[in-house]
């Protein structure tokens, strides 16, 4: 995944299966967060997948907690 660098990013790892993008960026903007920018990989089995996401500000800990929380989703980092 090639990604331009931003203040605030979110870096999810999740199962590929259908719906994660709906369910990750759903809790994001329920919590008032804008996604600047977003990219996506998936692995070449197509089993796993990479969503990096770019924010207009920090993403706290209950978000993260709560997107850590969906159904397989198995990271979330802020950086």
């Amino acid at each position: 995944v090639d990604v331009p660098p931003a203040a605030h990013m979110l870096v999810v790892r999740n199962d590929d299966v259908p719906g994660m993008i709906a369910a990750v960026t759903g809790v994001v903007g329920e919590a008032g967060i804008n996604i600047d920018d977003m990219h996506l990989g998936r692995s070449e089995e197509g089993r796993a997948a990479l969503m990096i996401l770019a924010t207009d500000g920090p993403v706290p800990e209950d978000v993260q907690a709560a997107i850590r929380a969906v159904q397989g989703v198995v990271s979330v980092a802020a950086l």
